[in-house]
């Protein structure tokens, strides 16, 4: 199992137990020497001092024992084994004994082939058990009870059979050392925990597993062994490799039978791993101390509903200066009246080790304001005992930060809201009555009014009002001339505000309107004083910055909208006179276009040669002026008419505006198909064949095609065998006055009049080559516009 040596420290500290024996026992050690001879052997020998350890075993054995022997038989079984000739041996042998007379002994041969003492020889001389164990001519009575010393026998084999098996297979290392400081005996687990062989430890000074300071200590409780005193102490042990081990040493006396002191056995556990996790234990609470201590949330640990533990956040939370007037209190004492129920419930789960929520309540500080704040608690053990932990953090200036936002929020939307009515409302008094009721609902004001002044009288007149009773309307009319009679001369805002001052005049005149604070903002349209708003609040005792500035920003978006609704106002007008105007001159210019269209064709047909080819010439100015004023008219009315989309049959307007051109070559291959389109649809037509005839020279020839964009839309291609158009021309010809570039001359607005009907469709346009790749060999006008499905309304 173990290495060992010849050592003879193991049989040291078998001593007292072989002595105790009522059997003679002779152990020779492996070097065939003599390692021990028991007290009861060196009675029978009749050998009156020790045996020195390492005595030759074979002159012992000649000397002292052979010649005890009665029988030859026995001499040989002896010899034989102590030669190693015998493995073994069992024989019955009567001794002579000291005093005379013969003994009748069993004598057992051994060798130990395990344990410390392997390698050694065990001769063991055992009373005789038949009889009394007391060969003839010895006297009886020298022999006890044979038959109780057996069985004592017996136990003492068993009690050390299991005195050596406990000791080997302890999880505690023991050794054992003399009063030299000597190690004379160690079991495996010391060997294993120091990292020796067990025949390195034996004989090795102890001062050589210790440190100077540890060995000190050691040589000191040498000197004191023989006060007997048992001691327990921690001591570093040095491994073999240099690393260290720390452990726990409980050391004990071991006393002879003469009461001499012969060394002392020391049993080791190895304490490591325990040091290590008691130092990342205190690591662990030093952390959590620091933690605690300096973080800038409150924790509170609470036990039966007192506070037992609060750190310094804890304490600046509930305005403390010291622990003291913290620790012991109530902790419901510290919570809001109506957050009580909801923390002792929550507390009560929190023992139980069930996860609360985050919560956020008021807490009640030590001078009794409050502080909103938001926390949570957690089961914990203080000083042993459970107990609930609470974390919690001040969240005022979050609520601050969040009402803040709030009420940005809310300003931001009132500003957007009368933004919105001012540019979509062209009525003055609409435009009042709405802001005002928005102004006061966002911001959650008492009463409010708005006044206009009449510039040429230079009176204010109430033109909506809200919550403002007759008689604090009179008193603030009777007021204007005073106070708010500034803000109208001046444009600058008026406030009267009760906090100010009690005994001022205005806070006087605010108690007889019954309210708390009011504001006078100025209407101003181009730096002029139009009118005043008028917001009171009975609640609130004076007007912040941002109220001020909000306030004062409503007052310039609503003279924004009345200005825009002025100018809305002039734009009718104005634009009612244009298209007088232009109505007047499409209107005569169309009459005189006629009337000189009529003389120029009277012209042609009375005259002959250059003055007929002139009266031609005249006849086409005629006729493109003609056809000015009808794009014109065309264009007023896609700016003016702003009805629906209806169905209309494409193929019916297709054949109709055909019909228009009989002189031209048109190829039509149609489908019955509705769109969504109005009555202007016939001008894409009129414009793109137009453009075929007047451009595409002799002989030109039109086609116009429906075909399927998709299920949702077609295509309408108007195709010409004209001149075409260039590629650097087919985007700008669709623009108003855009050239071509020389050989087509100017479009006019016909294209441009096709690309906004196109749009107002919801389609486009867009011109490619009639045969592709080959611009000169005519082009293909091509607009999308959308069916309308069964039963499907117009799109709006």
């Amino acid at each position: 199992m173990h290495e060992c040596t010849p050592a003879h420290g193991d049989t040291l500290v078998l001593s007292g137990i072989l002595d105790a024996f009522d059997e003679g026992l002779l152990v020779v050690g492996p070097d065939n020497r003599v390692a021990c001879i028991n007290r009861h052997l060196r009675h029978l020998l009749g050998i009156t001092r020790d045996v020195p350890a390492g005595t030759d075993v074979d002159r012992f054995v000649r000397r002292a024992l052979v010649s005890r022997i009665c029988e030859e038989s026995g001499r040989t079984e002896i010899a034989a084994f102590l030669s190693g000739r015998a493995p073994a041996a069992d024989f019955p042998c009567a001794m002579r004994l000291p005093g005379g007379g013969e003994g009748l002994f069993c004598c057992s041969c051994r060798a130990v082939h395990e344990g410390r003492l392997r390698g050694s020889r065990l001769v063991r001389f055992s009373p005789e058990p038949s009889g009394d164990g007391i060969a003839p001519g010895k006297d009886r009575d020298s022999g006890v009870d044979a038959a109780k010393r057996r069985r004592m026998e017996e136990i003492l084999r068993e009690s050390e059979d299991r005195y050596r098996f406990l000791v080997e297979n302890l999880n505690e290392a023991i050794g054992v050392i003399n009063r030299e400081g000597v190690a004379v005996f160690a079991n495996q687990k010391l060997a294993e925990t120091i990292g020796y062989p067990v025949a390195e430890i034996i004989g090795e000074p102890v001062s050589l597993f210790v440190d100077e300071v540890d060995a000190g200590c050691l040589v000191e409780y040498l000197q004191n062994l023989d006060l007997n005193m048992r001691e327990v102490f921690e001591i570093d042990l040095i491994r073999k490799d240099g690393g260290r081990v720390h452990t726990l040493m409980a050391t004990t006396p071991i006393v002879d039978a003469d009461g001499a002191c012969r060394g002392f056995l020391a049993g080791i556990q190895d304490i490591t791993a325990l040091k290590q996790m008691e130092a990342k234990l205190r690591e662990s609470e030093e952390k959590y101390r620091l933690l605690v201590e300096l973080s800038a949330e409150a924790t509170l640990i609470h036990r039966d509903g007192k506070i037992i533990f609060t750190n310094p956040a804890g304490m600046r939370l509930l305005g403390a200066s010291r622990p003291e007037e913290v620790l012991g209190k109530a902790i419901l004492d510290i919570v809001h009246p109506d957050a009580r129920e909801i923390v002792e419930a929550f507390s009560a789960r929190d023992l139980q080790g069930e996860e609360t929520p985050l919560i956020e309540l008021l807490v009640v500080r030590l001078d009794g304001t409050t502080v909103p704040i938001e926390g949570r608690g957690t089961r914990t053990v203080f000083e042993g005992r459970p107990a609930v932990q609470v974390v919690m953090r001040d969240v005022s200036h979050r609520k601050q930060a969040e009402e803040q936002l709030q009420a940005r929020n809310r300003h931001l939307l009132l500003l957007n809201r009368i933004i919105g009515t001012s540019a979509s409302t062209h009525l003055p008094g609409e435009l009042l009555v709405k802001a005002l009721n928005q102004t006061l609902d966002l911001l959650g004001y008492d009463g409010g009014a708005i006044y206009r002044l009449d510039s040429g009288r230079g009176e204010a007149a109430l033109q909506c009002r809200r919550n403002m009773p007759d008689a604090c309307l009179e008193l603030a009319e009777t007021v204007f001339g005073v106070s708010f009679a500034d803000t109208l001369a001046t444009g600058l805002p008026c406030y009267l505000e009760q906090d100010r001052g009690p005994n001022t005049s205005g806070s006087r005149l605010l108690r007889e309107l019954g309210f708390a604070a009011l504001a006078c903002i100025p209407l101003v349209v181009e730096s002029d004083v139009v009118g005043a708003l008028l917001i009171g609040s009975r609640e609130r005792g004076f007007f912040s910055h941002d109220e001020r500035a909000l306030l004062e920003a409503v007052g310039r978006e609503i003279g924004a909208g009345i200005v825009r609704g002025m100018l809305y106002r002039r734009l009718e007008v104005a634009n009612r006179e244009a298209n007088l105007y232009l109505d007047i001159l499409t209107h005569d210019i169309r009459n005189a276009d006629n009337v000189a269209n009529i003389y120029a064709d009277l012209l042609i047909d009375e005259l002959e040669g250059e003055p007929a080819r002139h009266a031609r010439k005249l006849k086409d100015g005629i006729r493109k002026s003609i056809e000015i004023t009808a794009n014109v008219a065309t264009l007023r009315k896609i700016q003016e008419v702003r009805n629906g989309l209806a169905r209309q049959n494409l193929h019916d307007v297709i054949r109709e505006e055909i019909a228009h051109f009989p002189d031209l070559c048109i190829r039509y291959c149609g489908q019955p198909v509705e769109v969504f389109a109005d009555d202007l649809l016939p001008e894409v037509f009129t414009n793109l064949i137009g453009n075929a005839a007047k451009h595409g020279g002799p002989g030109v020839e039109v086609t116009v095609a429906v075909d399927d964009l998709d299920e949702e839309g077609v295509v309408v291609t108007v195709a010409d065998t004209g001149p075409g158009v260039p590629d650097e021309a087919k985007e700008a010809i669709f623009f108003r006055f855009e050239r071509e570039g020389g050989r087509r001359g100017s479009q006019g607005l016909g294209l441009s009049i096709c690309r906004m009907l196109a749009a107002r469709y919801g389609g486009r346009i867009w011109v490619e080559d009639r045969v592709p790749g080959r611009p000169g060999e005519g082009a293909a006008f091509r607009f999308s516009l959308r069916k309308a499905g069964r039963g499907g309304g117009a799109p709006a």
